[in-house]
């Protein structure tokens, strides 16, 4: 990750954030402008949506998967769980 390193944080009532992410999570680069921010919220069906905007801010688009795709496509081989876990010990917070 580098000089590149995500930030992760929690949705404050005081924050400037797009409507709709009150009591999201966020993931965003250390360098604002080259990365979009990306919320997201573990909901109680074992889905989780994420939310996101362009570079420019616009609109914010919405996905929804579930736990169990996110497992399968990211955190089933060995390899894929390393590469997991090292990136979320290098997470800093806000």
């Amino acid at each position: 990750m580098g000089s590149d390193n995500l930030v992760y944080g929690i949705v404050k009532p005081a924050d400037t954030v797009p409507n709709g992410v009150e009591n999201y999570s966020y993931l965003v680069a250390t360098d604002k402008s080259t990365s979009p921010m990306i919320f997201f919220c573990a909901n109680s069906n074992q889905t989780v949506t994420i939310k996101y905007a362009d570079h420019e801010g616009g609109q914010l688009h919405v996905k929804v998967v579930t736990e169990s795709e996110l497992i399968q496509k990211f955190y089933k081989t060995t390899i894929q769980k390393k590469q997991v876990n090292n990136d979320v010990s290098l997470l800093r917070t806000e």
